[in-house]
């Protein structure tokens, strides 16, 4: 049905939409738990996308989006991609597509699923977009046509160096649309030729070849140049061409032999220092570095293809191997397919030599929680935040990241200040995981009113959420704003997400609360089936035992929670009174 009512919109939809496919793959291994898991996404999903969604079935989804300019599609498609990473998805891709009039809604629909095939060739969360299939000739790093190539070849087969220039009238004017702005290509062979006759670089009758690739580029071939005097020519050769016209044009040029660069690659090395003249103003000659590597991986990494990306940092890291923005960047590059070991290791060779490296910090510290790293994590973060640059790149993800490790160590109060910075930061944000997180911090604080509201807040955004479904309804049994209603609440959290023993512990906690202790001991069990170690769930079975008048199991639990590594303090001093309660109304027994 969903797939019918999809083609028959696509079918009358403008050219100036975009049809995105999203393929979500759940990490559990259980049908019930990917069922759960998608039914989750679907309900997020709604709360990102504004269009009507579509449910293709196997965890894919579809949606046709009022957007069509490819910047704004690719930066939709990577906080897609990162949100749903978030909800701990083990793969995520999408493929998107413009909708031309002349295609058929099959063709566009057969047309996203290559591309959804592609993505997940580049990655466990990535993207790709139909410039992979119909504008690869166009693409920036794209050799020229074949004959220019095998000439090339044949002029450079037995040289033992040579310099390579790229001639481009091609520069952008407009980065936000996106457009270009070319000027038609003087004549390079006569300028070539006076250059040729006045230049003190010339050592032959055969001092260039040139290459006309199409109305804007022309490469040079200049045979036995070292890297100076190529680097001479080329900007002997702009000096030349900007006398003749108004325009002066972008030279990339690179020299052979390079590390690690076979001869043809030189062509698209060119191409990456043209890509990397971009950053300057007109006329600008740049040759083929480090730092070129670090934009041509950039270009990779925004259109999604991570795996490319990763090549390009490295053969940058062979040039210049402690280059910090290119560490940096292979490390954040890394993290997005999961090696995050590898990342790590990045991120604290930057810090090695910048050990006040913003990006390197906050990077590190979500490789180390990722890892299981909590307290380095934290430690990188609360470094970051000291930095000076925190002003100016502060980032949601920080507080978000930092906040939730703070609830885990149940530093309540840390986390509360720490999302109340944000706030007289930025303001209040519209994300509901903020407020979901400011509510299991405020009530973790004690400040239950203002734990109610900020839940009431995340539920308004993402009605579906369990976690705020289950503590708000933990909240009002223990404000008494509604016993039912706050049952109501925790039983909508455990059809929905089943698998978390967190609201079963809720509702149990509410459930004491009213004093129904056997029907809160049966949740406590459900809970410890899923978790069973979770030494909230364990001291809460505990008690209930010891008000139920269980008193020996009561005694083993709470003495279980004192003997435990990961027990924190306040835990094991609830215990130690839970046993101290115990030694007490023994004590009394056995006198009476």
């Amino acid at each position: 049905y969903n797939r019918r009512a999809l083609t028959l919109l696509l079918a009358k939809e403008s050219c100036r939409k975009t049809i995105f496919l999203i393929a979500a793959v759940p990490g559990t291994r259980t049908l019930a738990g990917g069922f759960q898991k998608i039914r989750q996404v679907n309900a997020l999903l709604r709360t990102l996308i504004e269009e009507p969604l579509f449910y293709l079935g196997q965890g894919l989804f579809a949606a046709v989006r009022r957007i069509n300019q490819r910047g704004a599609c690719l930066d939709f498609s990577h906080r897609l991609v990162s949100r749903l990473k978030r909800e701990g998805l083990r793969r995520v891709h999408v493929g998107f597509s413009s909708l031309p009039h002349e295609d058929t809604p099959q063709e566009i629909l057969h047309r996203c699923q290559r591309l959804l095939a592609e993505a997940e060739r580049r990655g466990p969360y990535s993207l790709c977009d139909e410039a992979f299939l119909v504008r690869k000739e166009q693409h920036p790093f794209a050799l020229p046509a074949a004959p220019v190539v095998r000439r090339l070849q044949k002029k450079w087969r037995g040289l033992d160096k040579f310099g390579l220039l790229l001639v481009s009238f091609t520069h952008k004017q407009n980065m936000q649309d996106g457009k270009e702005e070319a000027q038609a290509l003087p004549d390079l062979d006569l300028i070539l030729a006076k250059s040729q006759s006045s230049s003190t670089t010339c050592t032959s009758s055969t001092s260039y070849i040139s290459y006309t690739l199409n109305a804007n580029e022309q490469l040079i071939l200049l045979p036995d140049r070292s890297f100076e005097q190529t680097s001479l020519q080329a900007k002997e050769l702009a000096q030349k061409i900007s006398k003749e016209t108004e325009t002066p044009p972008s030279i990339g040029f690179c020299h052979w032999p390079t590390v690690g660069i076979p001869k043809i690659e030189c062509i698209r090395s060119c191409r990456k220092a043209i890509l990397h003249a971009g950053f300057y103003e007109k006329g600008a000659v740049v040759a083929f570095d480090a730092l070129s590597y670090n934009v041509s991986g950039d270009l990779y990494f925004d259109e999604g293809d991570y795996k490319q990306a990763i090549k390009e940092y490295k053969a940058g890291l062979q040039i210049k191997p402690d280059d910090v923005n290119l560490l940096n960047s292979l490390g954040v590059a890394l993290a997005e397919i999961n090696r995050h070991r590898e990342a790590e290791s990045c991120f604290s060779q930057v810090l090695q030599t910048e050990p006040q490296n913003y990006m390197a910090l906050i990077n590190k510290g979500m490789s180390c929680r990722l890892l299981g790293h909590p307290e380095e994590a934290i430690a990188c973060f609360e470094q970051g935040l000291r930095c000076k640059e925190h002003a100016k790149q502060a980032s949601i993800e920080l507080y978000l990241q930092l906040g939730k490790l703070y609830c885990l160590q149940e530093k309540f109060k840390q986390a509360v200040e720490l999302l109340n910075d944000w706030k007289q930061l930025k303001g209040e944000p519209s994300e509901f995981i903020f407020f979901r997180l400011f509510g299991e911090a405020l009530m973790g604080a004690g400040e239950n009113n203002e734990a109610i509201k900020a839940l009431q807040r995340s539920l308004q955004i993402y009605p579906q959420n369990a976690d705020s479904q289950s503590m708000l309804g933990l909240l009002y049994v223990l404000e008494g704003q509604g016993a039912e209603v706050g049952l109501s609440l925790c039983d909508r959290a455990i059809t929905a997400d089943g698998g978390d023993a967190h609201h079963l512990y809720r509702r149990a906690a509410a459930l004491r609360h009213l004093g129904r202790r056997h029907k809160a001991l049966e949740d406590v069990r459900e809970s410890l089936k899923v978790q069973r170690n979770n030494e909230q769930t364990l001291l809460l079975r505990a008690i209930l035992y010891e008000e139920l008048g269980s008193l020996r199991r009561a005694q083993q639990g709470f003495q279980r929670i004192v003997r435990m590594k990961k027990s924190t303090e306040n835990r094991k001093k609830e215990a130690l009174a839970g046993l101290a309660r115990i030694a007490a109304r023994t004590h009394i027994s056995s006198q009476s």
